[in-house]
């Protein structure tokens, strides 16, 4: 269980939208920051200026309900996830999207799991804010939920800004539906050969 001090809420614009990753041993004060344009998964393929960000993420929230959650301990951000539907994640195929050439109604694309070092890991904070995007998805009628360039346990994984290790999803219910070779920077840096594309059926009829 969470401390009282935390809380989970939904992304809001009113609030803060990510715009970064979260790579500190402190929380992140948004008020003593600028705004960015955008973390390194959303400018993989294209550089991505504020405002584009800003539309992307008012679309997912305006149009599809949502786009993730957020933890807070004193009006200071520890931790986030986010995700994009997967008619929005088409539109400048982020870090990870964009593997199938089609891809089922009704499927939600992990853009970014991250959170502060120190104190805060290993107190279930990410696998709480997982847990509350797949309640939310079921909730508002998802079927799928994808997850791109899944690593395979390592090290180094468990230590990089993201959960982005495979065992940390399986644990939710998430499969393997696709395996790759990684590329050479991923085999450099993580010491691994491959990477994963995972999913978690939503649809209770699966």
């Amino acid at each position: 269980m969470l401390p009282d001090t935390i809380k989970i809420r939904p992304i809001r614009p009113d609030e803060w939208l990510p715009d970064r990753c979260l790579t500190g041993l402190e929380p992140f004060d948004r008020n003593s920051c600028p705004p960015e344009p955008g973390c390194s998964s959303l400018n993989h393929f294209q550089k991505i200026d504020r405002e584009t960000l800003e539309k992307w993420y008012r679309l997912a929230i305006d149009e599809y309900g949502g786009c993730g959650f957020v933890a807070w301990e004193n009006d200071k951000i520890i931790a986030y996830h986010n995700f994009f539907p997967g008619e929005v994640a088409k539109k400048f195929k982020f870090y990870g999207y964009g593997f199938a050439k089609s891809q089922p109604d009704k499927t939600l694309v992990h853009n970014c799991l991250t959170i502060v070092k120190g104190d805060y890991l290993r107190k279930g904070i990410s696998s709480r804010l997982v847990k509350e995007s797949i309640d939310w998805a079921k909730a508002n009628d998802w079927k799928r939920f994808e997850v791109h360039l899944v690593l395979p346990d390592c090290e180094r994984g468990w230590q990089s800004d993201q959960k982005s290790c495979l065992s940390f999803w399986e644990k939710f219910g998430f499969r393997i539906f696709k395996e790759y070779r990684a590329d050479k920077e991923s085999e450099k840096y993580y010491g691994v050969t491959k990477r994963y594309s995972i999913y978690l059926s939503l649809d209770d009829n699966n």
